[in-house]
C-alpha cells in the first residue's frame, strides 16, 4: 500500500480569518461571558503564564455562540489585543480526555469548531497540551508574535524574546491517541512538569 503524501498537521496551529489579514480586527461575534467547560490539567499553569505576560487581555473560558447554533463554544483562553480588539481563541489540546478516557483533538476533529471561530473573526491558535506543559513561555511567544504580525503591537513579543522557539509536535490520529493512552503518555508529561 502506498503512503499518502499528505502532510501531518503539527502544533502550534494558527488560523487567521481573511478579514483580519485585511486589517479588520473587530470580532463579528464577541464573547458572551464565562463558560463552564471542563478546565484541562495544564490550563491553570498556562493561565498564570499568559496573565503574567498579557495581563488583563487574557480571559479564560469565554463563550462564543455561532449563528444558527443552540450551544456555544468555549475558548480555553480569549486574548483581546487592547488597541485593535483583535480576538484570539487560544486552545490547549490533549490527546486523551481524562473525563471520558477517549482520544480527543484528533486530526480533523476540531475543523468545524475552528471554522466557527474564524467566521466570527477570531484568530485561532492551538497548542498541544504537552507543549504548554513543557514550554509555556515559548507558547506565549507564539501568541505574542501572531499579535505583532497582525496588529503591529510588539509589546508582548518584546517581553518574551528570551523564550525561544517552541518545539513543534505532530497532531495525532485517533489510532495514535489510543496508543498514547495505553502507554500513559499524557500522565507522563504531566508528571514531568511537577
Amino acid at each position: 500500500m502506498a503512503k499518502s503524501n499528505k502532510q501531518v498537521p503539527s502544533f502550534p496551529q494558527v488560523f487567521v480569518p481573511q478579514s483580519v489579514q485585511d486589517r479588520k480586527f473587530a470580532p463579528i461575534i464577541p464573547s458572551t461571558g464565562t463558560g463552564d467547560a471542563p478546565v484541562g490539567a495544564s490550563e491553570k499553569l498556562f493561565e498564570n503564564v499568559l496573565k503574567h505576560y498579557f495581563g488583563d487581555a487574557v480571559l479564560p473560558q469565554q463563550k462564543m455562540l455561532p449563528p444558527n447554533h443552540d450551544l456555544h463554544y468555549t475558548a480555553d483562553f480569549l486574548i483581546i489585543e487592547p488597541t485593535t480588539k483583535l480576538h484570539l481563541d487560544v486552545e490547549v489540546d490533549e490527546p486523551i480526555s481524562f473525563a471520558t478516557g477517549k482520544p480527543t483533538h484528533c486530526i480533523g476533529e476540531d475543523d468545524y469548531r475552528n471554522k466557527c471561530f474564524i467566521e466570527a473573526n477570531w484568530v485561532v491558535i492551538r497548542f498541544a497540551e504537552e507543549q504548554i506543559s513543557s514550554q509555556p513561555e515559548r507558547c506565549a511567544l507564539v501568541i505574542a508574535t501572531v499579535i505583532a504580525k497582525l496588529t503591529g503591537n510588539t509589546t508582548y513579543e518584546e517581553k518574551l524574546r528570551h523564550a525561544g522557539k517552541v518545539d513543534p509536535l505532530c497532531q495525532w490520529t485517533y489510532r495514535q491517541a489510543s496508543k498514547l493512552k495505553k502507554s500513559n503518555y499524557r500522565q507522563g508529561y504531566l508528571a514531568a512538569r511537577s
